[in-house]
């Protein structure tokens, strides 16, 4: 209520020291119970919230030339209930805000096997995510490995032969170990129930330091 900010909403109230009170709280404008008709023929919706055991708004208060909403927040009902027959007026009662707000939620509810399928959906990406950045160091650390396992052999064949086409090895060595790669990581997404064993053998077979996740 403290987040009320609007110079056009009037109050009005039997006792006006009371409207005064409250309206210096929410920067709203104050009339005397006198002025109720002709701020009512001005306003675009009304909005009823007294204690009173009888009707205090009736058909003789509205004029029925322009189209008004009519809140009706009191309890018991605050609104003379012919005014509905009125052309040009819409009345709401908290009985029927509540309904509205009933039917709301139950038809959100139909929606909720979707939510769920979303959020299942998100989680099962969720965790692959996690699985890649698991596996992720070790694949780098493979290829580090493997790269390396390919330049030493480069350097060996460069020194037995006096023709050895350098391009052309390191071309077939990047491929190959791009082959492997790809093998290794498609495993590793594919049995993610296996996952840290498979690591597990990849860095004791290679010799691969235990690279840390961050």
């Amino acid at each position: 209520m403290k987040h009320i900010r609007n110079n056009h909403i009037t109050l009005i109230n039997r006792t006006k020291d009371k409207a005064e009170k409250i309206a210096g709280k929410f920067d709203l404008h104050v009339k005397d119970y006198a002025d109720l008709q002709a701020e009512i023929r001005k306003a675009d919706i009304l909005i009823v919230a007294t204690g009173a055991q009888n009707p205090t708004i009736t058909k003789e208060l509205i004029y029925n030339k322009k189209e008004l909403l009519i809140l009706d927040l009191s309890i018991p009902k605050n609104v003379a209930e012919n005014v509905r027959e009125m052309a040009n007026i819409s009345l709401l009662h908290l009985d029927q805000l509540a309904k509205m707000t009933d039917e709301t939620l139950e038809r959100r509810k139909e929606f909720v096997p979707q939510a769920e399928a979303i959020n299942k959906e998100c989680e099962a990406e969720f965790n692959s995510w996690l699985e890649t950045r698991k596996f992720a160091p070790t694949i780098k650390a493979l290829k580090k490995k493997l790269k390396a396992m390919k330049d030493e052999e480069i350097d060996f064949q460069r020194k037995k032969s006096e023709d050895f086409n350098d391009e052309q090895a390191r071309v077939v060595g990047d491929r190959i170990i791009q082959k492997i790669m790809k093998h290794f990581a498609n495993h590793l997404r594919s049995d993610s129930n296996t996952t840290d064993e498979s690591i597990e053998l990849i860095q004791k077979v290679f010799q691969l330091e235990e690279p840390a996740v961050k």
